[in-house]
């Protein structure tokens, strides 16, 4: 929390304060939202693998925005951007005794979105620090850009959620890679474990959240102040950084 407030750097990280277990790194989640005294206006979710256990952080309020957005290059610690998938439910999913189905959770999309995630570290060390210390530490999140949310039930139909088309540019470049892909596969199957990780937590998950479900193009570090860009058949994104 101090390296947040006063922007600088955690240099090295101690073996003993890297967090325990997963449950120990999502309480350290929380606690951090609520000592910034935070609302949580968005979910962060990924895998690495379609049979890989995914993990979730909520994203504070503050730092998700609507594109266009303008935002300071200064105000992160390092910027490297991701073109995701993103979505917001229909209705509030409230804690229940038993889990979720596919269904269910499918049912109740409402909205689709594009998004673009700025990836950013509080620690020097990133990427070689511990998965546990990352998961802690909002799961490496520095800011989250959506472009308008499309009806799901418009878009969906027909709609390639394995390798979508899509345009990613940095001042007209293109840094689209030649193979793209969510590495968790489709990325709902991670909105049905977020909804029953939710439920277990004893949270209800909220229509205004707006859930990011991992990158299609892997993470692009953008070294200096730049115009980044993403297109899909859902939407368009436009971040100016200065």
């Amino acid at each position: 929390m101090e390296a947040r407030r006063q922007h600088r750097l955690i240099d090295t990280l101690e073996p003993g304060d890297i967090p325990a277990d997963a449950p120990t790194a999502y309480a350290i989640q929380y606690e951090a939202l609520r000592e910034a005294d935070a609302r949580s206006g968005a979910w962060k979710v990924g895998a690495r693998a379609p049979d890989a256990l995914a993990t979730g952080v909520p994203i504070d309020a503050a730092l998700m925005h609507t594109s266009p957005v303008r935002l300071a290059f200064d105000a992160f610690f390092r910027v490297l951007v991701e073109l995701e998938l993103a979505f917001r439910f229909s209705y509030a999913l409230p804690p229940c005794s038993d889990l979720y189905t596919r269904d269910e959770v499918l049912g109740a999309i409402g909205g689709m979105a594009v998004a673009l995630e700025v990836v950013d570290s509080r620690f020097a060390q990133w990427p070689n620090l511990d998965p546990l210390a990352q998961l802690a530490d909002s799961q490496n999140n520095g800011a989250l850009v959506v472009s308008g949310m499309e009806p799901y039930e418009t878009i969906a139909p027909g709609f390639d959620f394995l390798a979508p088309r899509l345009e990613f540019t940095v001042d007209g470049f293109s840094i689209t890679p030649e193979a793209l892909g969510n590495p968790a596969g489709d990325p709902r199957e991670l909105l049905v474990w977020l909804v029953n990780h939710c439920s277990r937590m004893g949270l209800t998950v909220e229509p205004f959240w707006t859930i990011t479900t991992g990158s299609y193009t892997g993470a692009y570090r953008v070294e200096g102040p730049a115009m980044v860009h993403g297109i899909d058949r859902v939407g368009k994104l436009e971040l100016v950084l200065s």
